[in-house]
């Protein structure tokens, strides 16, 4: 077979350190920030000329979390319940042939630091700290979004649950920043359990920021039920 390289133009920043619990979507968590740290070689301003006259990019990545023997021709989508299969090209599972997946962010310019380091500043991101971007495109509405389009496969947006944060986690919770726990509360709303685990009470736990969150599913709503700074470097 005729093989093809790609080399990413940075890393993205994000407050999201596993698979479990990052949104599925783009745009789901419109609070979550993160930022495109650029490879040297793409460190310069001309590359980005313009960036300001759009509202969204295309950010075209790699599942790099995949392992390569784990191709997959049909999926089990979560927004199926996790039963029904689908082709994997009906999809977007990351268990693709190549591990390319597209997120249109919400670009908010660039900064730049002291030494030339340079990085593009997103929001709704909804990929894995330290995931390599190959590419960037401006979303064009007049092109993307389409109208008319609909997909009977996932018709509606997610249902988002109510959360309420328990009683004896309220202090650490109101000690967090403001856009911290506004990015727990918005990621916890759309319920990140496996689509086969439908009983109340189990609790769970996924890793915000340097935070381990544990919470739970009780009578129609999801609680918060733990906070606990981790330190990483110590892992």
């Amino acid at each position: 077979m005729e093989c093809f390289q790609l080399r990413p133009i940075g890393r993205i920043e994000t407050p999201y350190r596993d698979k479990f619990g990052v949104p599925r979507q783009a745009g789901l968590v419109p609070s979550a920030r993160g930022r495109l740290v650029l490879d040297p070689p793409f460190q310069r301003e001309e590359a980005f000329r313009g960036i300001g006259e759009c509202s969204h990019l295309w950010l075209v990545f790699l599942f790099d979390k995949v392992g390569e023997e784990e191709v997959r021709l049909s999926v089990r989508p979560p927004r199926l319940g996790g039963n029904e299969k689908l082709g994997v090209f009906a999809s977007r599972s990351p268990y693709r042939p190549n591990r390319i997946g597209i997120s249109a962010c919400r670009v908010h310019g660039f900064e730049t630091d002291a030494d030339g380091g340079m990085a593009l500043i997103l929001s709704g991101v909804d990929l894995i700290d330290g995931t390599p971007v190959v590419d960037v495109k401006p979303y064009l509405p007049y092109a993307d979004m389409i109208e008319g389009a609909w997909s009977n496969i996932a018709p509606e947006a997610p249902e988002r649950w109510p959360v309420q944060v328990a009683e004896e986690t309220r202090k650490v919770f109101e000690a967090l920043p403001s856009e911290k726990q506004q990015v727990v509360l918005e990621t916890l709303a759309l319920d990140a359990r496996p689509a086969f685990h439908e009983k109340e009470n189990r609790s769970y736990f996924f890793r915000i920021y340097n935070l381990d969150v544990g919470w739970k599913i009780v009578e129609g709503k999801c609680i918060l039920c733990s906070i606990r700074a981790v330190d990483e470097q110590a892992q």
